[in-house]
């Protein structure tokens, strides 16, 4: 092999070298923001289930509110009229 070609084959193998040696550091890169990104998808779907939870517990907590504020107006009403015509009676 003439020295020509020798000096071209080094030269090729430096340049496949160094390539490796950047790949293999993006590549490291990539695993590293690939791990954050998983913590923080683990993270918003956490918080999503937990805000389900409370929007479940929320919309309980409301229809019992206003079921116990269509029962009293319910009450209400009947001795308000009630009242009102003894009022008018009187």
């Amino acid at each position: 092999m003439p020295i020509d070609q020798m000096t071209l084959l080094e030269k090729r193998v430096h340049q496949i070298l160094e390539l490796v040696k950047r790949l293999r550091q993006d590549n490291t890169f990539l695993e590293q923001k690939v791990r954050t990104i998983s913590q923080q998808l683990a993270k918003r779907e956490r918080d999503t289930l937990r805000w389900s939870h409370d929007r479940v517990r929320l919309r309980s907590r409301v229809k019992r509110i206003l079921s116990e504020m269509e029962t009293g107006a319910a009450r209400r009403e009947p001795a308000e009229a009630t009242g009102s015509r003894k009022r008018g009676e009187t």
